[in-house]
């Protein structure tokens, strides 16, 4: 624990404006797929590199020791690490999971990956985080039950799995695994999911939860409909009814985690701004 406690604080330090909870990245951490490259200066963590297989969740640098080769030296040897696993690719921010999708733009971090030889994945498209003080959220049409258009917005329950790995399949194959955990469908669970059915069909689906450790902060992400049913208000619906369900449960905020230049200005209609923008790269070897 010493290492994570340790990653977590340098995280904390050089990445303040991230909104994911102390308790989300700490578990993320803990995957025992994670290898750790560190680099200490009188044993402290000056620089450190999380990799799980071809992914680099996270590579940090002390903002006073960068500019001297600690970041190059890091990206060198998880490179050499990850052909040494057999891949023919590295990617940067999100895999099997995520601290962040990619590596954000605000304070042009992406321009060492660039230099590199990392390219954006996504091509024309951005990936974003959203985030929105629910004491401007107004909005009271519909909450969880209800019926729209012939569509029933409500919580999915583990029957539900493989019509959700459908929409994903259609939409978001990224998703699937992080759908596929069977906790999120339990009746109690703090991290559930939200989907929109019609006629025994699975056409969106949504995932809300409490950022552990934080009572005031929600989040919502991976959200996902079915190509076909797009453009029919249906992402909008789901997001609201869920935006809906968290600010009765009395929470202040909540964030959108990894969405797309298509979507934004949908989001952007409902009260959600811009947060944060990533960098989606990766490197063929």
């Amino acid at each position: 624990m010493i290492i994570i406690n340790e990653i977590l604080t340098l995280f904390r330090k050089e990445l303040p404006e991230m909104l994911m909870s102390d308790e989300t990245i700490i578990t993320i951490l803990s995957d025992k797929k994670n290898h750790f490259i560190c680099r200490r200066q009188n044993d402290n963590l000056i620089g450190i590199s999380v990799i799980n297989e071809n992914t680099i969740y996270l590579l940090l640098v002390d903002k006073l020791r960068q500019g001297c080769g600690v970041g190059t030296s890091l990206l060198e040897e998880s490179e050499e690490y990850v052909k040494t696993k057999g891949f023919s690719k590295i990617v940067l921010g999100a895999g099997n999971d995520y601290i962040m999708p990619g590596v954000p733009m605000n304070r042009g971090a992406h321009k060492f990956f660039v230099k590199h030889g990392y390219s954006h994945s996504w091509g024309d498209e951005g990936c974003f985080d959203l985030s929105m003080s629910l004491c401007d959220f107004n909005y009271t049409e519909h909450r969880l039950g209800d019926t729209i258009d012939g569509s029933l917005y409500r919580f999915a329950v583990l029957s539900d799995i493989q019509g959700i790995a459908a929409c994903c399949e259609e939409d978001a194959s990224d998703f699937i695994v992080h759908y596929m955990n069977e906790e999120l469908y339990k009746p109690d669970s703090t991290d559930p999911v939200i989907v929109a059915e019609k006629n025994g069909e699975i056409l969106s689906a949504l995932m809300i939860g409490i950022e552990s450790g934080d009572n005031n902060i929600g989040y919502a992400g991976c959200i996902i409909t079915k190509p076909r049913h797009r453009n029919k208000g249906i992402a909008a619906n789901i997001l609201n009814i869920g935006t809906r369900h968290m600010k009765d449960m009395g929470l202040e905020q909540v964030w959108l985690s990894y969405t797309y230049s298509a979507i934004v200005n949908t989001y952007s209609k409902l009260g959600y701004k811009v947060c944060m923008e990533y960098f989606m790269g990766e490197k063929e070897f």
